[in-house]
C-alpha cells in the first residue's frame, strides 16, 4: 500500500509495537484511494516483510497474526475513543476495516495526521522509509514547524490561556530576547535582561512555547506552562525540568516569582506503561492522543479573543496534508 513498509520484528517476538502496527493500518486507509484498509493486511504486510528480509519465521507469524491484528485493533478503537472528533478515522464494528474520514477543515483532525506522519519519518520507523511518499528535507522542515505551532494552541487550549510560539524560527521572526520582552510586558512578573555569561546569540534555549492563564488583578502568581516541542526519535532526553532554573538566573535580572510549569510536547504515540515515567522526568506531557483534542478546543479561545501564536498558520497545514494525501492517489 503506497510503498509502506511494516517490519518482521514490530510485530513478532516479545516486543511487539503496537503503535507501529496501528500506525501502518491508519497510513494505509490515509493514503488508499477509496480510503479504507482491513486489519488482516497486517497479516500479510508482515509476511512480505518477512520474505524480503529473507527471515525464517512462518511459524511464529501464524502463531502471532492473530494477535497482532486484534492488538492493533483494539489500540485504534482506544485512540478513536479518547480523540472522539478529532480522530480522522473510523473503525467498523467487526474490527475489520478502517476508514479515513478526513475532515479537511478540522485543525484537529490535521494535526494527528501531521503527528502521525511525524511519527514515522525515517530517523524514527522504517514505515515511509521504502516510499516515495517520505517528505522530503523542506518537507520536514516544514512539518516540524507546523506542529510547533499546533502545539502552541493545544497548551493554550491545556491552561485556557494565551500562548506564544517562542521556538527558532518564530513566527515573526523576531531575536530572543526581544520577544522575550515582548511576552513578558504582557506577564509582568520579572523583569527581562540578559546576565552575565549568558548564550551571546540563543536561538530559543530549548524553550519553545510559553502559556500564561492571568488573573484580571495582574498579579504574580497565575498558570504559566513553559514547553519544549520535540519531533525527534530522543524526545525523551529533551526535558525542560532541570533547565529552567538556569533559563530565569540567565535571563532575568529579576526573576519571576511565578512557577514554570513544565511541559513536553510531542507528535508520538506513547506507551501507557511507560507515560508514568515520562511524566516524572519530563513534566506534563502532550502527545498524538492529546494534542488534536486540545487544539481543537482551541478554537473558543481563538474567538474569545485570546492571543495564540501561530494559529494563523495551521491552515497551512491542512492545505499540505490535503496536498500530500492527492500525492498518494496520483502515484497509485
Amino acid at each position: 500500500m503506497a510503498g509502506l513498509y511494516l517490519p518482521t520484528d514490530a510485530v513478532t517476538g516479545a516486543s511487539i509495537n503496537v503503535d507501529l502496527a496501528a500506525d501502518y493500518l491508519e497510513l494505509s486507509a490515509f493514503f488508499a484511494a477509496d480510503g479504507t484498509a482491513c486489519t488482516s493486511d497486517l497479516a500479510n504486510a508482515a509476511s512480505l516483510g518477512a520474505a524480503e528480509d529473507h527471515s525464517d519465521v512462518e511459524a511464529e507469524m501464524f502463531d502471532g497474526e492473530e494477535g497482532i491484528v486484534s492488538s492493533a485493533a483494539y489500540r485504534i478503537q482506544t485512540r478513536q475513543g479518547v480523540l472522539g472528533t478529532a480522530y480522522p478515522f473510523e473503525l467498523d464494528r467487526r474490527g475489520d476495516v478502517l476508514t479515513c474520514e478526513l475532515d479537511e477543515e478540522s485543525f484537529g483532525q490535521t494535526a494527528y495526521v501531521l503527528s502521525l506522519v511525524l511519527s514515522n519519518l525515517r530517523a524514527v520507523t522504517p514505515a515511509l522509509d521504502r516510499s516515495d511518499l517520505h517528505p522530503d528535507d523542506a518537507e520536514v522542515r516544514r512539518l516540524r514547524e507546523y506542529f510547533q505551532y499546533f502545539a502552541t494552541a493545544a497548551l493554550a487550549a491545556e491552561l485556557e490561556g494565551d500562548a506564544w510560539s517562542f521556538g527558532s524560527p518564530r513566527p515573526d521572526r523576531s531575536g530572543f530576547v526581544a520577544k522575550l520582552e515582548q511576552i513578558w510586558e504582557r506577564l509582568g512578573d520579572g523583569l527581562v535582561q540578559r546576565q552575565i555569561g549568558a548564550p551571546e546569540r540563543p536561538q530559543d534555549d530549548q524553550v519553545d512555547v510559553f502559556v500564561a492563564r492571568m488573573h484580571p488583578d495582574g498579579l504574580p502568581g497565575f498558570l504559566l506552562g513553559v514547553a519544549q516541542v520535540a519531533t525527534g526519535a530522543n524526545w525523551k532526553h529533551k526535558s525542560l525540568k532541570g533547565h529552567l532554573g538556569a533559563f530565569k538566573s540567565r535571563w532575568f535580572g529579576t526573576q519571576p516569582v511565578t512557577d514554570f510549569i513544565p511541559y513536553m510536547v510531542v507528535p508520538f504515540a506513547t506507551a501507557d506503561n511507560q507515560f508514568m515515567d515520562d511524566v516524572r522526568v519530563m513534566g506534563n506531557v502532550l502527545h498524538r492522543l492529546r494534542v488534536p483534542r486540545r487544539v481543537a478546543e482551541a478554537a473558543r479561545l481563538v474567538s474569545a479573543g485570546a492571543t495564540i501564536e501561530g494559529y494563523d498558520r495551521l491552515a497551512e497545514a491542512v492545505r499540505w496534508v490535503s496536498d500530500y494525501r492527492s500525492r498518494a492517489g496520483a502515484a497509485a
